[in-house]
Order: structure tokens, then sequence, then C-alpha cells
């Protein structure tokens, strides 16, 4: 099967320094893949590459059969990815609905679906649409912010750290709504910072440290492996 998402031996960074090295990772079409690592690993860099939000020096990046390396942003959401940033995901001011359909700028013709689609993944979010999404917990802005982004109806979904600053209850509520967007056809690339419970759920994860690719598999088998527990698990 080809990848949906394939990044080979991707190096760059910002201006003239480079943060990531050689950095190698794919997504597939029916899957959740999971970034983990330490502080600095290059985590959050290596999933702003895949949206062209920094300076590639070498390598490239495909998805869906074609060539994006060094695309821009714009291009890129319209071939078919996401992106929702750890902060300033949500038009605070705006209710929830509004927040949805700034999500679908880009489509033309009846949003009704597209509506339906989200509200139906989030039903917490269809009792409260009126509401201003600033006045949510932080659980549920981040649903607000992965609506906004699913209104697009993309094939690939880019979280950042979508479980920051959330409680173990929704945590685990982001987690299972993760899986429920792959089920609908969607597949994930996350960054996490939960590594243990990131790993639990995803399908594959990637180690990085220092801005290169230290392992790769399973979640299950990353979990077990005892060097990867002990360097980045906490033992």
């Amino acid at each position: 099967m080809t990848a949906l998402l394939s990044m080979e031996d991707l190096t760059g960074g910002y201006g003239d320094a480079d943060i990531l090295m050689d950095v190698s990772l794919h997504v597939d079409a029916d899957e959740i893949v999971a970034i983990v690592g330490p502080n600095g690993a290059g985590k959050s860099t290596a999933m702003k590459s895949v949206f062209g939000l920094l300076s590639i020096r070498s390598g490239k990046m495909l998805f869906d059969g074609d060539d994006i390396t060094r695309w821009a942003p714009n291009r890129i959401v319209q071939r078919g990815i996401c992106y929702v940033p750890q902060v300033d995901n949500i038009f605070r001011e705006m209710s929830i609905h509004e927040n949805l359909e700034m999500g679908g700028f880009l489509r033309k013709g009846d949003l009704s679906a597209a509506y339906d689609r989200v509200y139906t993944l989030f039903p917490d979010l269809k009792e409260r649409r009126r509401t201003p999404a600033g006045s949510l917990s932080g659980g549920q802005r981040q649903m607000v912010a992965m609506g906004r982004a699913l209104m697009l109806d993309p094939k690939l979904l880019l979280l950042d750290e979508p479980t920051a600053g959330l409680s173990p209850k929704y945590m685990e509520q982001i987690f299972q709504i993760c899986r429920d967007v792959r089920d609908t056809g969607v597949a994930i690339l996350l960054v996490e910072q939960h590594a243990k419970q990131a790993l639990a759920f995803a399908d594959r994860g990637y180690v990085l440290a220092a801005g290169r690719n230290r392992h790769e598999g399973s979640g299950a088998d990353l979990l077990a492996d005892r060097e990867v527990a002990e360097m980045f698990l906490g033992g």
C-alpha cells in the first residue's frame, strides 16, 4: 500500500538553523500516527514541515501521489491536509457554529452535510452551538478547533498537542474522538506530550530526539520497548 503521507529524509528548520535532520515518517490512509519524544526533540517542527511552515533544506514530502515539498500552506489545505495548532486555534468571540462556518470557507455549495458530520462527532458542540467559543472549557475548545478543520473534509488531520492542559477525562475523550475521526476515513498525525497515553491509542508511533528518528513501530511495540520506556517514557 502506498502511504497517504510520506516524509523522506527531511532536513530543515527556521532561518539558518536546522531543527530536523534526515527525518522520515509515513502515514497510511487508515491510521493514527503519533510523534513523541522529549522537549526540544523537533516533534512540532516535524508536523509544521508537513504544513509548509518551515524552510526545507533537503528531503521530500509526498502526499496522495503529489510532491508537496515547499508548497505554501493554502495550497496544502486545498490538497486535503488541515492543521490544528496547539494554541490560538479558535475564534474566541465567535459562536461554536460561526467557528465551524469559518472552517468551511473554502468549500462551495451547501455545508449542511459538513455541519451534520461535525455535530455527530461532537454532540457536546451541537447542544451549545450558539455559545461563544471562548467561554468553553479547554477540552470543548479543542473540539471546536478539530471540528472547524474537519469542515474542509480533509484526508489528513494534523494535531499539535491536542490534549495539552486537559483533564484526564477530556484527554480520553479527545483520544476517542480521534479514533472516531479515523473511522470516518480521515488519517491523523499528531504530536503529543502524553507519550504513554498517545502510544496506547495510536496505530503507530515515531520517537524523535534531537531532531532525528530514534525509534518507530506500532504503539504497542514502542510501549513494550525497554529502551524507549527508560529513555523517553519515564521508565
